[in-house]
């Protein structure tokens, strides 16, 4: 039975574990700006070094889905918001006095002049490991937690998504709830002035964010997932066991907060650009089919 892992590695010149030789060629033509370079250099783990290598990286699917909104003139729509600016491996306090989370992607754009903030975090094959649900004991410290206006107590919260990843016996790959949890502390900390400052200076967003407070800001956060297509049998069963898992895991955080959890896929983006025909005017259409058929051809499109 083919896998996706392999249909993904056809014509690629990786090794057996699915591995280029570079970054540069995992990305559209071969050239990453020096400007997104450094964004991803100023994030922790060395990703253009190691991850960003593979095939399957999220990052460099995240990477080619969104550079091109930087471009003069060019912007995306996501639900009725038009971002015109991108960052990647945006860093975020997440507890006092530990490592920073880093958010795969930041869209800025701004609808009836209000500030609108669009976090994502990219998934592309993740769900095909069998990876625990890790949760260290400092995220029950409260001497660790920054005081925040949207959540005081993490606990209730924190013993609900405990119980529901020891409960859950079918997905293997509870890692993604684990990073879920620390998205939700660094997002919940924006309305923490510390933490807010820390955000801002640490990822040079002085100039597309022109705010003082996250008050002056709409949140948004989508966990887009890669969907292979349903020919691949088994991988397409542990892509629906991890998002039905995921799904369970945004009702925990919904009932808690006010900062909405998404779901979407890449063929859901990938439609809505079609529509609005953005993706298409890029390099003359050449992004276009480069995603499709580095990506695309092999996800399930409804």
């Amino acid at each position: 039975m083919e896998t996706i892992k392999k249909a993904l590695r056809g014509g690629l010149p990786c090794n057996d574990k699915g591995l280029l030789g570079s970054f540069h060629e995992n990305i559209f033509q071969g050239y990453m700006p020096k400007v997104f370079c450094n964004m991803f250099l100023n994030g922790s783990g060395n990703e253009l070094c190691t991850k960003a290598k593979a095939v399957h990286s999220s990052a460099m699917l995240a990477y080619n889905f969104f550079h091109w909104v930087l471009i003069k003139n060019r912007y995306i729509v996501i639900d009725g918001i038009k971002y015109t600016s991108v960052f990647f491996e945006v860093k975020m306090n997440v507890l006092q006095g530990t490592t920073p989370a880093n958010m795969d992607v930041l869209l800025v754009g701004k609808k009836r002049n209000k500030v609108h903030l669009m976090f994502i975090e990219s998934k592309f094959l993740e769900y095909l490991e069998s990876k625990e649900y890790e949760l260290g004991t400092t995220y029950r410290n409260a001497c660790k937690w920054y005081k925040s206006t949207e959540i005081e107590d993490w606990i209730p919260l924190l013993e609900k998504v405990e119980n529901l990843v020891n409960s859950e016996k079918d997905c293997s790959y509870k890692d993604g709830i684990k990073q879920g949890v620390s998205h939700l502390f660094a997002l919940t900390n924006l309305s923490n002035e510390t933490a807010f400052d820390y955000f801002i200076e640490q990822n040079n967003l002085q100039e597309a964010i022109r705010i003082n407070s996250i008050r002056e800001a709409e949140i948004h956060f989508i966990n887009l997932f890669f969907e292979p297509a349903k020919h691949f049998k088994e991988d397409h069963k542990k892509f629906d066991e991890y998002k039905k898992l995921y799904e369970k895991y945004i009702e925990i955080v919904n009932f808690h907060s006010s900062l909405e959890f998404k779901i979407k896929t890449y063929s859901d983006l990938w439609t809505s650009m079609e529509i609005e025909n953005q993706i298409k005017k890029v390099s003359n259409g050449h992004l276009y089919q480069y995603l499709n058929d580095r990506y695309m051809r092999f996800a399930e499109i409804k």
